[in-house]
């Protein structure tokens, strides 16, 4: 237990490790602070430069971009008062009032230390929790499985978007395309549509670039095309973010309450799929008001406003890899993504790995505990460059996103045909944004898939005709077939019930 464990610290403790979180913390932040880019994307576009590094190091970069991607949003939710990610909706609530009022520097910096405490807290208990799951997930056979991941499939559809049935139907959508290529059991072709180069199934890698990477250049043009900002008026003026007075360590350790309350709600919410750290950010900042003495200061320049999403969206970075680690199953998209990278490396997430690989696991703990430090000082030291991406504009960035997009995908499989796959699956990115299909839910469910489909046809081989009886005798399977009906029916009745509020509301 132990030599492990050092041996997983001491490799992450060495150059190219330390390089690769210090560079990929810094592109996250530079994504995350420019509105409509994330995480997600940066990895989604920079996975193919990864494939040619060591294990940890990649996997050192990657998980760099998320963690500061995650803080990063809130830079221009502060200063602009226009997220660079979802997640940092909340944060632009109090932020931006701060920084109106002159303290754009202490309400950064608040961002900042709340991401930094909110993610340590949460890394903190991966190191406690994950390794024990972990033994308790080894008990899981096909059975388990199968009805462990129509769970996940279930509350990821239920929950990433306004329909339940639209969920469903992009999670169904994303397990097709997942059937491409040949059949596991039988290794027989199937929906290849005779493309030779669709026999080892459709990559991530395209779909996921063409998904986030293109399709939000699609936006980007619709909107210069449309000229909305001249419509709706000027967009706010970025604010200087070294602007006004600091935060003192004194005033910033009187929201311990607020960060450490955020900071388990965010961790909980992560350790969940399909939610996110948008969930995880609103939930924070509402518990945060609820017991806050003065709730009436929410929205008018609160820092507790700041630190209590902060430290909730962060948090969730840490909570969702105990189910990517543990059981294989991806908490977001970002998580997805990594499960591809994983697999490019030889790694298969999964109770397994703490068994057969227990000096890597560690050190991706390591990682994301060293990352958090990463993020505190390129955060402190780069606040004044960040503050001036802002302002770089929209056909500039996109201009360049589109390019890299394209190199990223031929350089991943010197093969043109992806880059037809590409374009085939940003158009269809494009119609799932605009009337609301989750793209969540159709990434979880292609890459779950294929674990899906092995584990089922093999509990229906054990059950030899008799699928109810075997079922009734796991108990781990009963509880998840018993939570997936829950889910549906508590989603249903929710969904209802805001259909009936809206109908009387009109």
């Amino acid at each position: 237990m132990l030599e492990p464990l050092i041996a997983g610290i001491l490799s992450v403790l060495s150059l190219e490790p330390l390089i690769g979180i210090a560079a990929g913390v810094a592109v996250g932040i530079f994504m995350g602070a420019v509105p409509g880019l994330h995480a997600a994307m940066a990895i989604a576009l920079l996975s193919p430069i990864t494939f040619g590094m060591q294990p940890i190091t990649a996997i050192a970069f990657l998980t760099g971009i998320y963690k500061g991607g995650t803080y990063g949003g809130s830079i221009s939710a502060i200063l602009l008062n226009t997220p660079g990610s979802p997640e940092a909706t909340a944060s632009a609530f109090d932020g931006y009032p701060l920084a109106k009022a002159g303290k754009a520097k202490k309400a950064l910096q608040m961002a900042l230390y709340a991401s930094v405490a909110g993610a340590l807290l949460a890394d903190v208990l991966l190191y406690a929790i994950a390794a024990p799951f972990s033994r308790f997930a080894l008990k899981f056979g096909p059975t388990e499985v199968t009805f462990l991941v129509l769970f996940a499939f279930t509350f990821v559809a239920g929950l990433a978007g306004k329909s339940m049935l639209r969920g469903l139907a992009a999670c169904a959508f994303g397990f097709l395309c997942a059937m491409i290529g040949l059949d596991p059991m039988s290794a027989t072709p199937r929906l290849n549509f005779g493309f030779i180069e669709l026999q080892d199934g459709l990559p991530l890698l395209p779909i996921a670039i063409g998904m986030l990477g293109v399709t939000e250049v699609m936006f980007a043009v619709e909107r210069g095309l449309e000229h909305r900002r001249r419509a709706q008026g000027e967009a706010p003026k970025p604010i200087s973010g070294t602007g006004g007075p600091s935060l003192g360590w004194v005033e910033f350790l009187t929201h311990w309450k607020t960060i450490l309350r955020s900071s388990l709600i965010g961790t909980g919410i992560g350790a969940l799929p399909g939610i996110g750290a948008a969930m995880a950010a609103f939930v924070g900042y509402g518990t945060a008001r609820k017991y806050a003495k003065n709730p009436d200061e929410f929205g008018r320049g609160a820092l507790e406003g700041v630190a209590a999403p902060e430290a909730a969206n962060s948090a969730v970075v840490g909570g969702s890899f105990v189910p990517l680690l543990t059981l294989g199953i991806p908490g977001n998209v970002t998580t997805a993504l990594l499960i591809g990278t994983f697999l490019v490396h030889g790694i298969e997430p999964g109770p397994h790995v703490f068994k057969t690989q227990p000096t890597l696991i560690y050190g991706i703990f390591t990682i994301l505990f060293v990352a958090n430090f990463f993020n505190l000082i390129i955060g402190l030291l780069g606040s004044s460059l960040y503050s001036h991406i802002v302002k770089v504009p929209e056909y500039i960035t996109y201009s360049i996103i589109a390019l890299t997009c394209v190199t990223g995908v031929y350089a991943a499989s010197s093969s043109f045909f992806f880059i037809y796959v590409m374009v085939i699956f940003s158009v269809i990115g494009y119609f799932m944004k605009k009337f609301d299909y989750s793209f969540v839910a159709f990434l979880i469910g292609f890459v779950l898939a294929p674990e899906f489909e092995i584990s089922f046809r093999s509990f229906l081989l054990i059950a030899q005709g008799n699928p109810v009886g075997l079922l009734l005798q796991s108990p781990i399977a009963l509880v998840f077939f018993l939570l997936t009906v829950g889910a549906v029916v508590r989603i249903l009745w929710a969904q209802s019930g805001r259909a009936r509020r809206s109908s009387t509301s009109t």
